[in-house]
């Protein structure tokens, strides 16, 4: 059986999207906090969702279920303190 997902299956695969795909932020740890400005919860980056779209492409989503929050609405955490 072949597994053709393009989700990284590494840490490392992980982090280098991350880097690649948030446009407002850094990424040097998938252990970062960063603050849902939907929702109002911390999270790190480990708790992320990931999803694949048909096309191939892959969607971000707030780790708080329900929450539509994406790269835009995810801010440093020292902003909140």
């Amino acid at each position: 059986m072949s597994f053709s997902s393009s989700l990284p299956q590494t840490d490392g695969r992980r982090l280098r999207l991350f880097q690649s795909a948030d446009p407002l932020k850094e990424w040097w740890s998938l252990d970062e906090m960063r603050f849902c400005a939907r929702c109002e919860r911390l999270f790190i980056g480990r708790e992320i969702k990931l999803s694949e779209r048909d096309d191939g492409s892959i969607e971000f989503h707030c780790p708080t279920q329900g929450c539509p929050g994406g790269w835009a609405d995810w801010q440093y955490p020292q902003l909140h303190l």
